[in-house]
């Protein structure tokens, strides 16, 4: 197969959207790791997006340094869709982060993966049609495996602590982030994927460092780009956090269906869960184990119940 070819398969580019989940995965551990090194959150912040944002731009240095470019129209309708695609895209990081401040990380983790149903609906609304059965199906099951998986059965969680600030903040991260899914798929579609994720990475980085700079101090984005000990969690932020995830999102979400896209989406808990277990050490209970062997059949379920993919945008 031409690479023209590869990069219109159905299959390549759900496994596209499949590693940019994964990718996200990592995040929860580096942040754990880096807020015990004694970093704030408004440093992590900054740190993700200005340095994720330098690494695209070496990247498409470097491409554009050797390939002829391709003329891209910027309209203004262009330059709003891809700010706005940033801006969700920066939410996403936002919201979640601070909900943290008000919950405990297993309630915030289970609101945050409320975005596999989200999609189906936003996709739903754009589409004008119901979601297909497999797709429905494939949401409820993710939905059981991720209360099972988020540790919120056998927790020590109350209600005193379910904070209605921190149940918000978690929930708008989910929608932002079932937002963003939907936009990579629609917004500028004709534009090369690296020059589509360089240019939402950089609305993103000018509304982090805005919102830092107005909630926090400018010291705050100074230290997020300046702190040399920072950078060892900063630049594996910016990898997995923005480089890998948004380029393959835009490569891979146009070719598949919004709700797939976050359904393939929900393989980052977990590898999270795994992740904790490995690295942070921390204990994993054995339900917290089997609502990660429930994701995945959930995720499995769409191309169970369907013998094939006929299109590149609809699993049927």
């Amino acid at each position: 197969m031409n690479p023209k070819g590869l990069l219109s398969s159905v299959l390549f580019c759900s496994i596209l959207v499949l590693l940019a989940s994964c990718s996200y995965a990592v995040l929860s551990t580096i942040v754990s790791l880096a807020v015990r090194a004694g970093y704030g959150i408004d440093v992590v912040l900054v740190g993700k997006f200005f340095y994720g944002w330098v690494i695209l731009l070496i990247i498409s240095a470097i491409v554009f340094a050797v390939r002829k470019r391709q003329k891209i129209s910027w309209d203004r309708k262009r330059v709003m869709c891809l700010a706005g695609t940033g801006i969700v895209m920066a939410l996403v990081t936002v919201c979640y982060f601070h909900s943290l401040s008000y919950l405990p990380i297993s309630l915030a983790v289970v609101l945050l993966f409320q975005y596999s149903w989200m999609g189906v609906v936003i996709e739903s609304a754009a589409n004008k049609r119901l979601p297909s059965k497999s797709k429905t199906v494939s949401c409820l099951v993710i939905l059981a495996g991720t209360i099972l998986a988020g540790g919120i059965i056998g927790s020590s969680v109350s209600l005193s602590e379910m904070n209605p600030i921190g149940i918000l903040l978690g929930l708008s991260a989910a929608f932002c982030y079932a937002l963003f899914v939907f936009l990579s798929g629609r917004v500028s579609t004709d534009m090369p994927p690296l020059s589509k994720s360089f240019s939402i990475s950089t609305f993103g980085m000018l509304f982090v460092l805005l919102f830092v700079g107005t909630v926090y101090g400018g010291p705050a984005v100074l230290e997020g780009i300046t702190n040399i000990g920072s950078l060892v969690y900063s630049i594996p932020l910016g990898i997995f956090g923005i480089a890998v995830p948004i380029l393959f999102l835009a490569v891979g979400a146009p070719k598949i269906s919004t709700g797939m896209a976050t359904i393939l989406n929900s393989a980052e808990l977990p590898l999270e869960v795994l992740l904790a277990a490995l690295i942070i050490l921390e204990p994993v209970e054995p339900l917290r184990w089997i609502g990660v062997v429930i994701i995945l059949l959930g995720i499995a379920l769409p191309y169970i119940m369907e013998k094939r993919i006929v299109s590149g945008f609809e699993v049927k």
